[in-house]
This record gives C-alpha cells, sequence and structure tokens, in this order.
C-alpha cells in the first residue's frame, strides 16, 4: 500500500497525516483472548502493547511506542453477523478510511450492502462502523480524529497489504469501486492469475493499495479480508508459529513482491506474512 509522505525515526517509518479517503488504514483482530493474542502476535511481528487511553478496551500494538494494529475481544453486536466463521466475525478486520463516515454507510448500503454495527466513536479517536459487502465479507469504516489509523509503515511489524477473498469477485469490485471509486486492473499476463485476481488503487496515484480476487480453494469458508504483515526474516517467524501453537497453512514460497506463507494463529484466525523482496 502507498503510505504517503512518511519520516524515519530510528529504524521505523511514521505516517502522521490523515489516510486518504478509501485506503485500507487500519487492521484490528477481534478474539476471545486477548492475552493468548498479545503472547502470540507480540514476539512474531516485534509488537509492544499498551491500552488506549481514550478507548480502554482497544489494545494497541506498537513498534517503538507506533500504532501497527488493534487487538479486543469480539464485539458484542456482531456475534451473530451473517458473514462469520462460527457464527462471529472473522478475526483481521481490515478498516478503509473516509472522510465522512455517514455518507460512506449510506454508501454502502445504496450499493446493497450492509451495516452491521452503526457508526460510532471509539473514545477520542475517532469514528468507525462495520460493514459487509454484498458478496458477505465484513469491513471496516473509520474516520479519524485523534487516530489516523495505522502510522508504522513499510518496516518490520507493519500491516504491508490487503485481499479480499470472495465467491463473486467481479461484484465486489463493482461494490468497492462505487462506494470508493477505485479503479481496478489484474495481475500482468506472466503472473498467471488471469482476470480473476485485480489490484485495487485510487485512479490518480500509481500504487495498488490491495487485492480482490476468488476464494483460492477456500469455498466452504466464509468471504474475508485477508491481512498480510511485514516481517525480516520469514523463516524465524515461522518456526516461531509452530513452536507456540499457531498453524501454517500455506509455507513459505518465493513471489515477485517477495516470500510468503499463509498461517493460522493459536485461536485460529487468518494472516499472511511476507517477507519483501531486497
Amino acid at each position: 500500500m502507498d503510505d504517503g509522505r512518511t519520516t524515519e525515526e530510528t529504524h521505523v517509518a511514521i505516517r502522521t497525516e490523515p489516510w486518504r479517503a478509501g485506503t485500507p488504514c487500519w487492521t484490528e483482530l477481534s478474539v476471545d483472548d486477548v492475552e493468548v493474542a498479545k503472547a502470540f502476535y507480540g514476539p512474531l511481528l516485534g509488537w509492544s502493547f499498551e491500552r488506549s487511553p481514550s478507548a480502554p478496551a482497544l489494545v494497541l500494538a506498537t513498534v517503538d511506542g507506533v500504532e501497527a494494529a488493534g487487538i479486543s475481544e469480539i464485539h458484542e453486536d456482531l456475534m451473530r453477523s451473517p458473514s462469520s466463521d462460527l457464527g462471529r466475525p472473522t478475526g483481521w478486520l481490515t478498516y478503509f478510511a473516509t472522510g465522512n463516515l455517514g455518507a460512506t454507510a449510506e454508501a454502502v448500503q445504496q450499493h446493497d450492502g450492509q451495516i452491521l454495527l452503526p457508526p460510532q466513536p471509539v473514545g477520542t479517536r475517532g469514528h468507525r462502523a462495520v460493514a459487509c459487502d454484498p458478496t458477505g465479507a465484513p469491513f471496516g469504516l473509520w474516520q479519524a480524529r485523534d487516530a489516523i489509523g495505522i502510522a508504522h509503515v513499510r518496516a518490520a511489524g507493519c500491516f504491508i497489504w490487503d485481499d479480499l477473498r470472495s465467491p463473486d469477485p467481479q461484484g465486489a469490485r463493482e461494490f468497492y469501486t462505487a462506494v470508493f471509486g477505485f479503479h481496478t486492473e489484474p495481475l500482468p499476463p506472466e503472473m498467471g492469475a488471469g482476470n480473476s485476481y485485480q489490484t485495487f488503487a485510487h485512479p490518480d496515484e500509481p500504487g495498488p493499495l490491495g487485492g480482490i480476487g476468488p476464494m483460492m480453494g477456500e469455498d466452504d469458508s466464509a468471504p474475508y479480508w485477508l491481512v498480510y504483515f511485514q516481517v525480516r526474516d520469514i523463516i524465524t517467524a515461522l518456526e516461531f508459529v509452530e513452536s507456540t501453537g499457531g498453524r501454517i497453512e500455506k509455507r513459505h514460497f518465493d513471489s515477485p513482491f517477495g516470500r510468503m506463507a499463509a498461517i493460522r494463529d493459536p485461536q485460529g484466525s487468518r494472516f499472511w506474512i511476507m517477507q519483501p523482496s531486497q
């Protein structure tokens, strides 16, 4: 994802400007046991943790004090989501930035999406809503106030990419394009993805923000947004996963973007890790 202007402090890239509307700007993990999640993700991604001063239910994952992601217990209002695994939302939830949460929520509904959690404040950090696209995948909306979302970027431990896994990728692309104004395009032919997987981007910016594609062999799963995190050494990361109750669903392989692997954490949440190409 393009993170706009950043500064370097020690080895961490830091973003301070609000994210442009439509940009995936935050990811948050909903779990049964926050302490188990902290014990797993802390060593794996180099995260430290602190409670949000204005939203105590939210645990902030940080790198050198810079926000990288959030962790919270499963939200009771979403327990009966129709777009969930085992009656509850998929663990990692991708949030898209918006400058007008009410208007974006209306646009979601106008284009056959659903609002699962109506707009509400998160302390003084900002306002959020949780929605579901017409193909069944949940996602979040974030209107910043004190917190822009992700501030730790382009370094180990950061949220580096996102994919939508959907049974109807064309319908999904039409929905997100209508709501956020995206431009989509297929990957280069040499990558062998055909038209089923396409990246999305702001039409006036060169860098893609993520991808939208089919379920990729997970036809028995509910649709979901998949998050990717950057690691320094994928071999070391996978050794840690196996030693701490996580599961490797797809062992590391090389891609044009770097070396990747598919993981389930000890509580079953999906995510991928990536060691970028040098």
